[in-house]
């Protein structure tokens, strides 16, 4: 069979039904899929905010949690071998619950200041100074230990946030073991002469 049309009309339909058909498949593939590992692009979720009194829980948290850590790390000159114990376990436990609350914070979109400042300032340097080191030491990490343990207690009951539910029922035996040791460390040095 041979062609009706001239040679170079052909070529000239060919190349627009293959230049045609290339394109139509091309608009037609589907999206192009992101690579394995990649997240999916969604949306932009919005932070959930806490509830007044659990933000407050939370940074005053922190904040108490920041001063209890520098304040084992005060106690570095303790030799004694039960108050380095409790030194070390004090900042390993409390670091890893204040990592934990600082997550908590971020995903509410809570900003929080983590700095010792003020009056807990003070009193660091006051512990860091003294020349009764363990007294004053093992006294301000009960003091403060037991307020947050208290505030832990309280907002324990009181929130309806499942995070810090799940972060009291993880960290709250820390907390708590922190407030004990400690405090019956500070009875124990305020009978003895030491």
């Amino acid at each position: 069979m041979k062609s009706v049309l001239p040679p170079v009309l052909s070529r000239s339909v060919v190349i627009l039904a293959v230049g045609a058909l290339l394109g139509a498949t091309a608009f037609a593939q589907a999206p192009a899929t992101p690579a394995p590992g990649a997240a999916p692009a969604t949306p932009a979720e919005k932070l959930k905010p806490l509830a007044s009194s659990d933000s407050t829980y939370l940074k005053n948290a922190l904040k108490s949690l920041a001063y209890q850590i520098q304040l084992a790390d005060a106690g570095k000159a303790l030799t004694d071998l039960n108050q380095a114990r409790l030194r070390d376990e004090t900042a390993r436990d409390l670091a890893a619950a204040r990592d934990a609350l600082n997550k908590i914070a971020t995903a509410h979109g809570e900003k929080v200041v983590t700095d010792v400042t003020g009056t807990d300032k003070i009193d660091l340097d006051r512990v860091t100074k003294s020349k009764q080191l363990a007294k004053d030491w093992a006294a301000a990490l009960a003091k403060e230990s037991k307020r947050l343990d208290e505030k832990t207690k309280e907002t324990e009951k009181m929130t309806q946030d499942a995070e810090l539910k799940t972060f009291i029922t993880n960290y709250g035996p820390s907390i708590r073991n922190v407030f004990t040791s400690s405090d019956a460390l500070d009875k124990q040095l305020k009978k003895s002469k030491y």
